[in-house]
């Protein structure tokens, strides 16, 4: 497989995570729930059968003339029903405003797990980068540790060091080989991580890129801003309070009277053999006005009220949730940048430092042990400069989405 890379990984993400899938057809039924709403403004056309069979044929009795049925024995009928709404107290209308903000609020929730998805998608990605930059550090020191060793062993052989200084330089490559057997394993595991959120095998994952230092120019206020204008669960909780003030007025509308035409278009036969199908046809207005069920309707209209009380609440308490988590992902940058300058300064004083250390040691003014000191000060120097850059380019991406964006 091709290397892939962080918007490569974030775009497979995308087409093949199982909650995605799952978003979308929720969007999906939201987009055919507003189509049932419009259809409700439209008249509904049904077809009636009956047939009907009497054990006994009702019938009177009429003096002087004697018993008369009333109908027959079998019959059968169809009708053609067509019901079109006329006046509804903008009920259908309510409920088409409410199915129309519940698209918006499933579109705005299938932007959250995206924006989600694609965060853990760049933590993964940064794992894999600093597992592997690990890896080289650790091959690095221990080539380090065997040319010292190389080195060692020609001064031994020449009397200018001693058996110590060889025993100890051995036992310093062998002390680096766990090192190097446990950063190759974490970088499989960093690797398996990833191609499970990518839903891909990871026995041919191959990535591309390495971590650097992007700076994100902006103000904690900024951000904050940002945040309160863009993040799609806050939206998402806005329409919900939307949808509960449209819940409330329909929950108010359910006494108010309500319009209908309807037509019908009927076709009986009375069941005996070669008689003609009777046709009738007919024409309702029909009125409907609930005007007491027993307190029925007061109680939905305190559900809805105390709904929408609850959702007002909710929303003031995720605009609290979002604006600290702004602060924490904005300070943790702060601090990942601050750490990142002093770890590279860091890195060039311990690359010197083991220079000079391994200069003198050639000249024979200092002894081996300050020289695997310098080598051991750079692989943590390197480590900790890794590491900070990780943190760094993991808090930027903590920031984006806690500002509800996609990309910076």
């Amino acid at each position: 497989m091709q290397a892939i890379t962080l918007e490569e990984a974030i775009d497979i993400a995308l087409k093949n995570n199982l909650r995605i899938l799952l978003a979308e057809e929720k969007v999906k039924e939201a987009q055919h729930r507003i189509k049932g709403a419009v259809a409700e403004f439209f008249p509904s056309l049904r077809l009636n059968g009956t047939y009907t069979h009497f054990g006994e044929v009702p019938s009177i009795s009429i003096p002087y003339i004697g018993e008369l049925e009333m109908g027959e024995q079998d019959t059968t009928s169809f009708s053609f029903s067509l019901t079109q709404p006329v006046y509804t107290s903008g009920k259908l209308s309510l409920a088409y405003q409410q199915a129309n903000l519940n698209y918006q609020k499933t579109e705005e929730d299938l932007s959250a797990v995206k924006k989600d998805l694609i965060f853990q998608v760049k933590e993964s990605f940064y794992s894999v980068l600093l597992a592997r930059e690990n890896l080289k550090i650790a091959e690095q020191a221990l080539n380090q540790a065997e040319l010292h060793l190389k080195m060692v062993e020609s001064f031994y052989q020449s009397g200018r060091a001693s058996r110590f200084d060889l025993l100890r330089a051995k036992v310093e490559v062998a002390n680096l080989k766990p090192n190097l057997i446990q950063a190759r394993n974490n970088l499989n595991m960093a690797k398996e991580r990833l191609a499970s959120i990518l839903s891909i095998s990871s026995s041919s994952l191959e990535i591309e890129g390495k971590l650097k230092f992007e700076p994100l120019h902006l103000t904690l206020n900024e951000a904050i801003d940002i945040a309160l204008n863009n993040r799609s669960d806050l939206k998402s909780v806005l329409l919900n309070m939307k949808m509960a003030m449209f819940s409330l007025k329909i929950a108010r509308y359910r006494n108010l009277p309500v319009l209908s035409l309807t037509g019908n278009y009927e076709f009986t036969s009375p069941g005996e053999a070669n008689t003609d199908w009777e046709k009738n046809w007919s024409i309702s207005l029909v009125f409907s006005f609930p005007f007491f069920d027993s307190g029925r309707t007061k109680a939905i209209i305190e559900q809805e009220k105390s709904r929408l009380e609850q959702v007002k609440l909710m929303v003031n308490q995720l605009e609290d949730t979002i604006t600290l988590e702004v602060k924490k992902a904005f300070w943790d940058m702060q601090a990942a940048r601050e750490t990142l300058f002093a770890q590279e300064k860091n890195v060039q004083q311990a690359e010197e430092a083991l220079s000079i250390a391994e200069g003198r040691y050639r000249n024979g003014t200092i002894t081996q042990i300050e020289v695997l000191d310098a080598n051991l000060a750079l692989t943590r120097a390197k480590l900790n400069y890794s590491k900070a850059l990780y943190d760094y380019n993991l808090a930027k991406a903590a920031l984006i989405k806690a500002m509800g964006k996609l990309e910076d």
